[in-house]
């Protein structure tokens, strides 16, 4: 199998990301006398990022639901009044989109954004997610919070606001990362979140827009209520702990791309340089981050995501 190697682009404007697409019939894409053998995907999601001139991004089933862009950026703009945005997408349909808000966060010596991420695909490689959890993912009433670094201009995708406080985190760790943490306590939900709650269910498939442009709507209100972030505070604990071994060693541990963590290894040392700063636990994990953003590689937007989370409690466990 080959695998494309690909950097992501940068866009700070929904119009670089809200170019129209569609669902088609692969039958009526074909000139006539072509016949389609048997096959349970022949519905094309085709995009026109520029003027006449489309893209077939992926043949999927009769079920599969489109999400376009331009329904998110209306979502967003009905319920957010003040943000900016930072989007890296691929040229194959990816798209990871970063809303930053004006609230601040203080760690160590750094200005955080509170922001909020949502990645959407035409491709199928990346999962519809929001905090990077997928529709069924959602937590029912409390949500996580993402920060956005200006240093690097990145988004930061691990989180820790699952658990009900940074302890109850750390306990998961020394257990060992079981598949499901301690349950979260929550805030009783209104009637109108229990009434979207009940198509927890609804997966992307046969996605009714409606219902899920009022999820989508749910989801940043309690995005927006929330205050308090258990991964503010890892972030925090990481920024006071400095690496007990070398760091091109730590950066390995995390079982990096070999290229990727060469690429963070300098990253980190231009930190060092920029901030006049030792390395912290901080700084390793956020020059993961910006290598798995910014740099070329056949991963999806979704592996790169992961390979975050992955780095980031790796280095958290370091601390406990």
């Amino acid at each position: 199998m080959t695998f494309v190697s690909t950097s992501l682009e940068r866009a700070s404007k929904w119009d670089q990301i809200c170019f129209p697409v569609r669902t088609l019939q692969l039958a009526d894409l074909l000139p006539s006398g072509y016949e389609l053998l048997a096959t349970d995907r022949q519905t094309a999601v085709v995009g026109e990022s520029d003027p006449n001139r489309f893209q077939v991004f992926a043949l999927q089933g009769k079920d599969y639901s489109l999400i376009p862009n331009q329904v998110l950026r209306q979502v967003v703009d009905r319920c957010i009044g003040d943000y900016t945005l930072d989007i890296h997408y691929s040229d194959r349909g990816e798209f990871s989109i970063t809303i930053i808000l004006p609230e601040q966060v203080t760690v160590g010596e750094e200005r955080l954004y509170k922001s909020l991420i949502i990645n959407n695909s035409y491709s199928g490689k990346t999962p519809f997610t929001i905090q990077g959890a997928t529709l069924q993912g959602q937590p029912e009433s409390k949500s996580r919070v993402s920060f956005y670094r200006r240093i690097c201009s990145n988004g930061l995708t691990g989180w820790a606001d699952d658990f009900t406080s940074l302890e109850d985190y750390f306990g998961w760790l020394r257990a060992g990362k079981p598949r499901k943490g301690p349950a979260a306590v929550q805030a009783r939900p209104s009637r109108q979140q229990e009434d979207l709650l009940l198509h927890k269910k609804v997966s992307h498939k046969r996605l009714d827009m409606e219902w899920f442009e009022q999820y989508l709507s749910c989801i940043i209100g309690r995005f927006l209520e929330q205050k308090s972030s258990v991964t503010a505070q890892l972030y925090a604990r990481l920024s006071q702990v400095s690496p007990a071994q070398q760091v091109p060693g730590l950066i390995a541990e995390v079982g990096l791309p070999k290229q990727l963590a060469k690429q963070a290894l300098e990253r980190l040392r231009k930190e060092e340089k920029l901030l006049r700063s030792e390395p912290t636990l901080w700084l390793v994990y956020n020059a993961i981050n910006y290598s798995l953003l910014n740099s070329r590689s056949s991963l999806t937007i979704n592996d790169r995501y992961e390979w975050d989370e992955k780095a980031l409690h790796h280095l958290a466990s370091l601390t406990v």
